[in-house]
């Protein structure tokens, strides 16, 4: 394989980039002890200082680009391996390889659109307005933005994922099959099944767990990459 130097570079990159990407999301939904959901509604937002979605904001948008960078060079590693025998592989890589764009496109959004509800609930709770009439305009705003958003975002998740399982399975990334767990996919369920516990400290964990899958699966990317076979030389 060509350039393997540069592609485990901008992987290290990627994962950097993940790493951002967790800090934006732990400083926008880690709510702390004590909150109360109440549909989409979160008690603690209007407790939580401005900064903290300013900085996420940031951090969001300087983490999907470094992100950008691991995950184009992810898509050549599966270029690389797709083409080896077989019309699923081919078929596989063009998946990851949408998942990939569809990821950049819907972690910025959602998080911009995320703290844009936030911050909205958080102003109208200081004004004069009823409970029940925030509420019902802060949902409302959610529910125009969401579907086109998270449909994105699934099928960012389960495409990556998917194709990302299918070259470990098979042995085509050469990494240890444990690694078929290190995938936003599963940590994604990770999330929503520690959610369930009501416990915060693992409720504010499961908010960055989409991007702590992206930064395994760049890791074993940078493994999987340095362990395909050198070019031969020319003689």
């Amino acid at each position: 394989m060509k350039n393997k130097n540069k592609i485990m570079r901008n992987m290290l990159v990627g994962m950097v980039g993940a790493a951002f990407c967790m800090a934006a999301c732990w400083l926008s939904s880690a709510y702390g002890e004590g909150n109360v959901r109440n549909g989409y509604i979160q008690s603690n937002w209007p407790k939580m200082p401005f900064i903290r979605f300013e900085i996420s904001l940031i951090l969001a948008g300087i983490g999907i680009a470094l992100n950008y960078v691991g995950l184009r060079d992810y898509v050549k590693l599966f270029r690389y391996l797709r083409r080896k025998r077989g019309v699923l592989n081919r078929q596989m890589g063009s998946l990851f390889e949408v998942g990939a764009v569809a990821y950049c496109i819907s972690y910025l959004f959602i998080q911009a659109g995320y703290v844009m509800i936030a911050l909205v609930y958080k102003l109208l709770f200081g004004t004069n307005l009823m409970g029940a009439d925030i509420i019902s305009t802060t949902e409302g705003m959610f529910y125009y933005i969401a579907i086109p958003l998270f449909a994105y975002l699934i099928v960012a998740i389960v495409g990556m994922s998917v194709a990302f399982m299918h070259f470990v399975w098979n042995g085509k990334m050469r990494v240890s099959r444990i690694c078929i767990f290190f995938n936003p996919l599963v940590f994604f369920g990770l999330g929503e099944l520690l959610k369930l516990t009501k416990l915060y400290y693992l409720v504010d964990f499961a908010a960055a767990s989409v991007p702590f899958g992206v930064l395994l699966m760049m890791a074993a990317g940078m493994v999987g990459v340095a362990k395909q076979p050198n070019p031969k030389p020319v003689n």
